[in-house]
């Protein structure tokens, strides 16, 4: 048995023959004769050392080598196929693959998302929405909206939106409790609140109000998630503005009064060191910012 496969060309006529099961059609598929495609699966059968194909009945049928193997061509052309078509939106079609919190994406983006023509009329843009910080190294994303201090050295980074804290319910909420929005929220009534956090530590609250000891919280995945549960009356949660601001707006959210909240996060575009310079990156920035400065 050879110990190298057998030329990659060879594959694509075995993986139409075990397919259509007929060497006939085969042919047809690939425009050769049906003796050239019977002849190359010989050849293949005496690389490997099985016979691939059962030809004792008047159907074609495939051997369990011959099984296997077409498995293993199946997925191989598969993929190149797949890569192929990656490589044409890329190189070809000018794709823009964006990162973005789930909430970001379905509030602002999403719902302005044909706009983006109007500034890179040759790119396709592709959201990915996640609240992991995404790896340049490992994931093909050209740039990353985040929430932070803007603090990763190894990113350049263009500030989107500065932030400011509020914390917010719904109306049915405050009611359900006995409160309106006149009511103060001081530690002393926060800590006596269902607290929507994002955070296992609750650190989002603990920050701003050092000494609460919460009865019940309700920890999310997602600003996204938080947002939701809020409308839904079942907590309070702490807002970040501006991007709330269609939510209270609407009167799905309203905001409570409190002592000052300070916070030094922001909403920034990170690219990878390589993408400097990215026309499109750069058209990405002038858009998201716009509609950051619209809320």
């Amino acid at each position: 048995m050879n110990k190298s496969p057998p030329p990659i060309q060879w594959l694509p006529v075995f993986e139409a023959s075990a397919r259509l099961l007929s060497f006939k059609r085969a042919a047809e598929e690939l425009c050769v004769t049906p003796p050239a495609v019977s002849q190359q699966i010989k050849i293949l059968e005496a690389y490997l050392g099985v016979v691939l194909f059962d030809r004792s009945g008047r159907k074609l049928r495939l051997t369990a080598p011959g099984e296997h193997y077409f498995g293993i061509a199946s997925a191989v052309l598969s993929r190149h196929q797949e890569g192929y078509r990656e490589f044409e939106r890329r190189f070809h079609q000018a794709l823009l693959q964006i990162s973005a919190p789930i909430f970001i994406a379905q509030e602002l983006l999403i719902p302005n998302f044909s706009d983006f023509k109007n500034h890179a009329p040759e790119a396709e843009l592709r959201i990915l929405t996640g609240n992991d910080l995404v790896d340049f190294d490992t994931t093909p994303v050209d740039a990353a909206i985040r929430f932070g201090d803007g603090e990763w050295p190894d990113l350049n980074k263009r500030l989107l939106s500065e932030v400011t804290l509020s914390l917010v319910s719904s109306e049915a909420y405050l009611h359900k409790q006995g409160l309106d929005r006149d009511s103060y929220f001081d530690a002393q009534r926060v800590q006596d609140q269902v607290l929507i956090s994002l955070y296992e530590d609750i650190r989002d609250w603990t920050t701003l109000f050092p000494e609460i000891e919460p009865q019940r919280t309700i920890v999310c995945d997602s600003y996204f998630a938080a947002s939701r549960l809020a409308e839904e009356r079942q907590g309070i949660m702490v807002g970040l503005l501006p991007i709330i601001k269609r939510l209270i707006k609407s009167g799905r959210l309203c905001p409570l009064l409190s002592p000052p909240l300070e916070t030094n996060y922001s909403y920034w575009l990170v690219t990878p060191k390589r993408k400097s310079g990215d026309p499109n990156v750069d058209a990405f920035f002038r858009w998201s910012k716009r509609l950051f400065e619209s809320l």
